[in-house]
């Protein structure tokens, strides 16, 4: 059975032909001018999503085609260029993302303060690990603030079950 696409839809009723090798080639374009412009510009500075999107997608023939540009419209632009990131260092270019939305930069040996930048990489490890845990508590404290409604509302069988679901949580913390 032919799994139902929406965008594949769309995309023909806009005149593109084949829509499944318009988004490989869309997606192609997008990863190599991504590419491209971290290897030229990212050396040297954080290069934003948004630099990326004005200087290397926006001038396209791609974005300003009716099929481009609902591509960019269903995914969206910071999503389609994140995405296209990821897939680079999947296939081990060396692109680190800053700490604080700082942007991209290409981090290979031919960077001036590549060492800085990859601690800086590991640094930002530790914040999201406090953050996670800091999230982990406000969940705890939502989880027994439901609890105590239940409980006023004389609701014992859903107030015991998610105080299982409490305790099986905080097992998995300790392991």
């Amino acid at each position: 059975m032919v799994k139902y696409n929406w965008e594949e839809k769309y995309l023909i009723e806009l005149g593109i032909p084949s829509p499944k090798r318009f988004k490989i080639d869309a997606r192609k374009q997008i990863e190599d001018s991504t590419l491209h412009h971290l290897q030229k510009f990212g050396r040297n500075r954080w290069v934003s999503v948004s630099e990326i999107f004005q200087e290397r997608i926006r001038p396209t023939d791609l974005f300003n085609s009716k099929g481009g540009n609902f591509i960019f419209c269903a995914k969206g632009i910071k999503s389609n260029i994140n995405a296209v990131t990821l897939a680079l260092r999947r296939k081990h270019h060396p692109i680190i993302s800053g700490k604080g939305h700082k942007g991209y930069m290409y981090a290979d040996e031919n960077c001036d303060d590549f060492i800085e930048r990859w601690n800086e990489k590991f640094d930002a490890w530790e914040g999201r690990k406090t953050k996670l845990s800091k999230e982990k508590e406000l969940d705890i404290n939502l989880i027994e603030g439901i609890i105590a409604k239940l409980l006023a509302r004389n609701r014992i069988e859903e107030a015991q079950q998610l105080q299982e679901v409490l305790v099986k949580y905080s097992q998995n913390e300790k392991n």
